[in-house]
């Protein structure tokens, strides 16, 4: 069965959400909209661009099974902000005029989107979105390939080792006192 029409090209809908990211981040605060206008409308953004339970669910890889649907909940959340706050601090590092998309690759209802980012310094650094088809709709980003690493293959080996040492509840405190909670 072929994807709906409407789910678009991988390549488009990825550049739609990442220019989008742009033009908020680098748009000053709007008097209009008020104080935390900006901050909501990016989140918004990065909502439609990220399947945060996909993206939680294989950082926390064997550890996933065992929580409830609460425990599961708030570490989405939790996840969601670590990588918020962490995608948003290296967009701003390059230029937006010099991200190349460089094509797709679509298997099924899995697709990547190769790109290629220049730094405002001049370097270029291989960004690979990786993507899944939502209800046959939508194209959303469940992983981040930077240089052949996988951002949640990454926090995976993160995340096991302070469950490992500490315990889950170790892991959710540390990841509360980074969102400042």
């Amino acid at each position: 069965m072929a994807p709906d029409a409407s789910a678009g090209v991988p390549t488009e809908r990825i550049r739609a959400f990442v220019e989008r990211v742009y033009v908020l981040v680098s748009a000053p605060e709007s008097a209009e909209g008020g104080p935390g206008a900006r901050p909501a409308a990016v989140r918004k953004a990065v909502d439609e661009m990220f399947d945060w339970t996909e993206m939680a669910k294989q950082s926390l890889g064997r550890h996933w099974p065992e929580r409830t649907p609460a425990e599961r909940a708030e570490f989405v959340r939790l996840f969601a902000d670590l990588f918020e706050r962490a995608y948003l601090s290296k967009i701003q590092l390059a230029d937006a005029e010099k991200f190349h998309y460089l094509g797709d690759t679509i298997e099924g209802e899995r697709a990547v989107v190769r790109t290629k980012v220049i730094t405002k310094q001049g370097s270029g650094i291989v960004v690979d979105y990786r993507a899944r088809l939502e209800r046959g709709t939508q194209w959303r980003v469940y992983d981040l390939d930077i240089e052949g690493v996988s951002l949640v293959g990454n926090y995976r080996v993160q995340f096991n080792r302070i469950i490992t040492r500490s315990s889950y509840e170790g892991l959710v405190g540390m990841l509360k006192a980074s969102a400042g909670r």
